[in-house]
């Protein structure tokens, strides 16, 4: 409490603060206000920094090699009888384990949250981290290798009971409307039915024939808590995979055919992409969870003949989606 100096900016020396024996230490003392106590006596839920940048190194999802992942990074505190937080000791502890290699973006969210809470001295510590990761993918038809941009998420919350990890991933994916293509696609039995051909014959030319309709990128995610080891953001992906249509950087010819009719046989609203989402997360991550674990699923359609864009969420715990 810096000698009981309620307010040390404005503190008034006195001779004895000025003795040459002492001035050094009650200097350094005096100087650490973020140890003071607050000028007014209330609580923080959580103070700390944000917008921090740094390149972490990570397991790749797709081999055994350490890949790095620009990173953006919130680190927060809670706050109870001291004036402010050492930013200082945020830059550090991230830092130092920037320097180490890490399985997983949640495994060092956790280690970070744990390091700052000590280093603070604080009841628990918050960790949120955006990570821009360069996936190496095959094309579908090609077999191609493609660079293909994705978001990593990690949440991790650590107090004296423990971790509370979350993890997630967006990837881009492309969608038809099943609209249009409907419309598209029995438009046009009239004027077959007028070439003499059969209803039969009429339904399986309408069968085996792509309708058109328009298409749009968009941008499919995942998050879920995360209570024990088993989830791993492989996992998320191949989720995500399953559940909608992903697109690539590189597509030659046969590999844009593939994809755009793959779009055409399943047609999707975003609100299709969430549901399937969800439908696959229960089956591959639910031995995993807990009935109280949330999931997030969420599509944004970047959409292509409207100004607007589309979006849909679905946010629920685990025994909530499967009751």
């Amino acid at each position: 409490m810096n000698n009981g100096i309620i307010d040390p900016v404005n503190h008034k020396l006195t001779q004895n603060d000025l003795e040459a024996d002492n001035y050094k230490s009650f200097l350094d003392e005096l100087t650490d206000v973020p140890s003071s106590v607050p000028l007014k006596s209330f609580s923080i839920n959580k103070a700390g920094i944000s917008g921090q940048m740094a390149y972490i190194k990570v397991r790749s999802l797709f081999s055994d090699q350490y890949v790095p992942v620009l990173c953006q990074i919130k680190m927060q505190v809670t706050l109870e009888g001291h004036r402010g937080i050492h930013m200082s000791r945020c830059e550090e502890a991230l830092f130092a384990l920037m320097q180490e290699e890490h399985d997983s973006l949640d495994e060092l969210a956790s280690r970070l949250a744990m390091k700052l809470r000590n280093l603070q001295s604080a009841d628990a510590a918050f960790v949120e981290i955006e990570g821009t990761y360069i996936a190496e993918r095959k094309t579908i038809k090609t077999r191609r290798t493609s660079h293909d941009r994705m978001t990593l998420f990690a949440n991790a919350q650590a107090t004296a009971t423990g971790i509370e990890r979350q993890i997630g991933i967006a990837a881009f994916n492309m969608t038809g409307c099943p609209c249009t293509e409907t419309f598209t696609k029995f438009s046009v039995a009239p004027k077959l039915l007028e070439t003499g051909l059969t209803l039969d014959q009429v339904n399986e030319i309408l069968s085996i024939t792509n309708s058109g309709t328009h298409t749009q990128r968009g941008q499919a995610k995942i998050m879920l808590d995360k209570p024990r080891d088993g989830v791993t953001y492989k996992m998320l992906y191949d989720i995500l995979d399953e559940s909608c249509h992903l697109v690539f950087e590189l597509l030659k010819r046969a590999d844009e055919h593939e994809l755009v009719v793959r779009v055409l046989r399943k047609p999707q609203f975003t609100e299709d992409v969430v549901r399937d989402i969800i439908d696959v997360c229960i089956r591959k991550a639910g031995r995993y969870l807990e009935k109280e674990s949330r999931i997030f699923a969420s599509s944004v359609l970047f959409d292509s003949i409207h100004i607007h864009d589309v979006c849909t969420e679905i946010e629920r715990s685990y025994g909530e989606l499967t009751a």
